[in-house]
């Protein structure tokens, strides 16, 4: 492998995390979270540390970073349960390529009615980030309102994230504030990517924020009449609005490329309303709004 052949948000990453003295097994663990195969990751590090690390220092661990979450494992392994410091959630289903899992109870009933509670009074129409200008607007494929809850907002905020964090193993200080999102009969959310392709000039500004997002965690808040499913077209998978559930999703492919079979959207809300959750992590620490 060399260095060169490898995405380049990817080099800028381990260039930086070198730089900033993090070890071998920190950054092989950070890339496993992210969603990147095992022997790609040790790889990807080795030729990386051949060429930033300074001498003598290329086998040092600057940090412990938490088990990441292997769908490889889940697949293979019982049982079919994850075990979080406050709750037990269950595994539904697991797909490798891409890797995407299917978490069952994650939230409790009280959580999600909470959630809407504190959201409903907040919401605004949603947007997306320009990827021409930078700039949040409003756009016709995305017709849903939402709000955000600064991380470590509350009591609440902080039990969830900490729960996510273990179960996916990415610390909390790399996620971006939750986002709250209701769409009324109707209103959806057309396929689209979570990535930000680093190609467009309007995604320097995000990507600063800290480093290109590695995977998304939609909770469902309710369970919806009918439609609102959360699609992955390029797959043929739907997968159905239940109350406390949650699909998480990485962004890879196994020689570290942004996967383009993570497209996804939500399906038109046919009867009822939806409410999700959303948390969106990253490469590296999350400094931008709403922390």
């Amino acid at each position: 492998m060399q260095f060169e052949s490898l995405a380049a948000d990817l080099q800028n990453w381990l260039k930086t995390s070198i730089e900033q003295g993090h070890g071998r097994d920190a950054l092989v663990q950070s890339m496993r979270a992210a969603g990147y195969q095992r022997n790609f990751a040790r790889e990807a590090v080795e030729v990386a540390l051949a060429k930033f690390a300074p001498a003598g220092g290329a086998g040092e661990t600057a940090q412990e970073e938490p088990t990441p979450l292997d769908t490889t494992t889940i697949l293979a392994q019982s049982p079919n349960s994850i075990e979080t410091s406050d709750r037990k959630v269950d595994i539904l289903f697991a797909l490798n390529a891409p890797r995407i899992v299917l978490f069952g109870g994650l939230l409790s009933d009280e959580e999600c009615d909470e959630l809407i509670t504190l959201s409903r009074r907040k919401l605004t129409r949603s947007s997306v980030v320009n990827a021409e200008t930078g700039a949040y607007d409003v756009h016709p494929d995305r017709t849903s309102s939402g709000t955000h809850f600064e991380r470590g907002e509350n009591e609440l905020i902080r039990r969830i994230e900490s729960r996510i964090a273990e179960l996916v193993g990415c610390p909390v200080e790399r996620g971006e504030p939750i986002q709250i999102l209701h769409y009324k009969p109707g209103a959806e959310y057309k396929p689209h990517f979570d990535f930000f392709d680093p190609a467009y000039p309007g995604n320097e500004k995000v990507l600063a924020m800290g480093g290109q997002r590695i995977a998304t965690l939609v909770m469902y808040l309710n369970d919806v009449v009918a439609g609102g499913s959360t699609v992955f077209p390029e797959v043929g998978l739907d997968v159905l609005p239940r109350r406390g559930n949650a699909v998480y999703f990485a962004y890879t492919t196994e020689d570290g490329q942004l996967d383009r079979r993570t497209l996804h959207g939500g399906s038109p809300v046919a009867e009822g309303e939806k409410w999700i959750a959303t948390k969106w992590l990253r490469q590296r620490d999350y400094g931008g709004p709403g922390v």
